[in-house]
């Protein structure tokens, strides 16, 4: 099995090169790291609906859709990626995607703690910082061909204020609290550690650490093949057939991290506009934010179970009484 250390790449070849190499079977590790900055999206992801599109296109951030699950992804200067290609049925791939999740992100703990962060998995998909519980590494698995593709990305730095340009928001007033969010709940390399890193120092460090759990060989240079196809698949995962594509999955909340989501919504009665934010924290309501008159009852939501059921029963006991307030209101601002 080999490594591919494919550098710096362009033309949106960090996404579109582990779907090649995968469609033409090639196994092993691809470190990467891209040189311009783009948005992939997940699999399931419904694109319309938490994507600011109009938004993108007037900052210049192309939009991808990748071939396995996870959220939207800002790909940035600033992030190496690991894709680690296995062909199905390998000895070294386990039968449950939970237990290839927990065995690959092994080595990314290792490396994270090389550079100077204790960090630890949190189920299904994320790597978090020890105590703060910040996301520092999002990963993705899927089958692409007649492979499983494993993949994920060590943050050097990241840019949360441009991350938070590109969700799909009631108005401006809401995207500062989003910027917040991210901040609360994301890290990086360089703010845990005070330190700079380069990528190729990061790429070395997670190379030596897959090859301690996998017989990864010599790095071998990317198959011509293998850049060809990447291009011309380019074309298919950007178009808008595919990017647009109705996955059928509802987005009631954006996900910042493994168990944390935020749900911004507006609640309109009569002239007047509602800023509702919710935060929601292993399936509960941790947080209520409210600016609007009347409103201050919704506050006894927190510690309620983010359901329909739930919301709505203790909406029927907590409502103020002989208002003009119509609880299915309220219900379609915190659920949909």
């Amino acid at each position: 099995m080999n490594v591919y250390f494919a550098g710096g790449l362009s033309n949106l070849r960090s996404t579109t090169l582990f779907h090649a190499m995968a469609r033409l079977g090639y196994e092993g590790l691809i470190i990467s790291f891209p040189e311009e900055t783009y948005l992939s999206v997940g699999y399931f992801d419904n694109v319309p609906q938490i994507i600011d599109l109009e938004r993108c296109k007037k900052l210049g951030i192309p939009l991808i859709r990748r071939e396995v699950g996870g959220g939207p992804v800002l790909l940035d200067r600033g992030q190496v990626f690991y894709q680690l290609i296995l062909k199905r049925g390998s000895e070294h791939l386990p039968f449950k995607v939970d237990d290839a999740y927990r065995k690959f992100s092994k080595p990314v703990i290792r490396t994270y703690k090389k550079l100077g962060v204790e960090v630890e998995y949190k189920p299904i998909n994320d790597l978090v910082v020890k105590g703060s519980g910040r996301k520092i590494s999002g990963q993705g698995a899927g089958d692409i061909g007649r492979c499983f593709v494993f993949v994920g990305n060590i943050l050097m730095r990241f840019n949360t204020r441009l991350m938070a340009q590109v969700f799909k928001l009631p108005d401006e007033s809401f995207r500062e609290d989003m910027v917040r969010f991210l901040e609360d709940n994301l890290s990086w390399l360089e703010r845990e550690t005070d330190k700079s890193f380069h990528e190729e120092e990061v790429a070395e460090v997670l190379i030596e650490e897959f090859s301690k759990d996998l017989p990864l060989n010599e790095i071998k240079d990317i198959p011509p093949e293998a850049i060809k196809l990447a291009d011309k698949l380019k074309e298919e995962l950007t178009s808008e057939e595919t990017t647009m594509e109705d996955t059928g999955k509802t987005h009631r909340l954006i996900k910042i991290r493994e168990g944390f989501f935020v749900r911004n919504a507006l609640l309109r009665r009569k002239d007047e506009k509602v800023r509702v934010s919710l935060v929601v924290a292993e399936g509960k309501v941790a947080r209520v934010k409210i600016e609007g008159n009347g409103f201050n009852f919704l506050k006894r939501l927190e510690g309620v179970p983010y359901s329909y059921k739930d919301l709505k029963g203790t909406l029927e006991v907590i409502m103020p009484k002989g208002t003009n307030i119509q609880t299915e209101d309220i219900l379609k601002a915190l659920y949909g």
